[in-house]
């Protein structure tokens, strides 16, 4: 009886749709972290600094993403509008202002969550990506979503340690 070999498929994506897939992906996080900054305006502003920076870190990469586009002769014109993303777990995580301590524990594990998906998200990009020319810019947002995860998660704890000591003060 013959043996059958088992092979692994490996995704890979041609150069304008990875392109297309990170820009449309950058963007949607630049929309989150703007609604995250004007969300914490009212009820902490320098959580609201921090999302509107963690944006402009967005805006850098939705540039450098433009910049290899045009680099490769691929159009970088943007993908049109973002639609309003769903949390991890499918409810939408729209929130007007923050209120309260509890909505915006909330929203900074929500963003969290979003920046770990992010980070995976370029890591997968990168795996089911054949092109060299790109390997060192999605290893560098890569490095930048990683960072990006990790200020998040230490600020969060520096939160919930402020609001222990609001609390037990």
């Amino acid at each position: 009886m013959p043996r059958t070999q088992t092979t692994t498929a490996r995704l890979v994506l041609v150069l304008d749709e990875l392109l297309t897939l990170a820009d449309a992906h950058e963007r949607a996080e630049l929309t989150r972290y703007r609604r995250l900054a004007f969300n914490f305006l009212t009820f902490n502003t320098a959580t609201s600094r921090l999302m509107a920076s963690l944006g402009i870190q967005c805006e850098i990469r939705v540039e450098e993403l433009q910049r290899i586009a045009r680099q490769l002769g691929i159009d970088p014109s943007p993908t049109g509008g973002t639609k309003q993303r769903q949390g991890h777990n499918g409810r939408s995580t729209h929130r007007f202002f923050i209120d309260g301590p509890d909505a915006a524990l909330d929203e900074l594990q929500q963003a969290i969550a979003g920046a770990e998906y992010s980070l995976h998200f370029y890591e997968h990009l990168r795996d089911a990506s054949a092109i060299p020319d790109l390997f060192p810019a999605l290893s560098a947002m890569i490095r930048q979503k990683r960072a990006e995860h990790a200020v998040l998660e230490e600020y969060l704890a520096s939160f919930r340690e402020a609001g222990r000591a609001a609390s037990a003060g």
